[in-house]
């Protein structure tokens, strides 16, 4: 009879906790891959104003800074929203607000609708690029395009007069504009 090659027995508690940090260490290291219906649901699925405290909130977690930083950079300082950190998550949470066109005026203020047209367009492309599946991304960023003018005029509506009229036809333009590039 052969003897037995020496086996060094693991204790079954050090055994669960080797399996343990094995799970979790592949956990933190898969990201969680965005879909159309989240993307959807992001867009059309929250007010402006909810969607401006989400994407507060996850800027700031992205790029380990407070929100109140956030909005300082929307305010006075953009290109920190622009940063690699704000485009390497799940989502992709980048902006340059209005890019080339005003981000405000006297007679109105877009951040916040620049911000949100810029996740939708920013997050299609990524989705595209990632699925094997093409998908139908005119039509999309066209409905986003539409969300865009919907959230500029919710921003005039909190204007008077000739100024809410001024905002209107401002976002008009800015809308058309963006059409024809969708």
């Amino acid at each position: 009879m052969r003897p037995r090659p020496f086996r060094r027995q693991i204790s079954p508690v050090l055994g669960t906790l080797l399996f343990a940090i094995v799970a979790l260490g592949s956990l933190v290291s898969c990201r969680v891959q965005p879909t159309l219906s989240a993307l959807d649901h992001k867009l059309y699925g929250t007010s402006p104003d909810a969607f401006h405290h989400w994407w507060i909130n996850a800027q700031a977690d992205a790029q380990s800074v407070s929100p109140a930083t956030v909005d300082q950079w929307i305010a006075y300082a953009p290109s920190g929203l622009g940063r690699v950190a704000a485009r390497s998550g799940t989502w992709d949470l980048s902006t340059d607000l209005c890019s080339f066109a005003p981000d405000t005026g006297p007679t109105f203020d877009f951040r916040r609708a620049c911000i949100r047209h810029d996740f939708a367009w920013r997050n299609l492309k990524r989705l595209d690029a990632q699925r094997s599946e093409r998908i139908d991304t005119r039509v999309r960023r066209v409905r986003a395009t539409d969300l865009f003018l919907a959230d500029m005029r919710v921003a005039c509506d909190g204007r008077s007069g000739v100024a809410r009229t001024t905002c209107r036809t401002v976002a008009t333009s800015y809308h058309r504009a963006v059409l024809l590039v969708a």
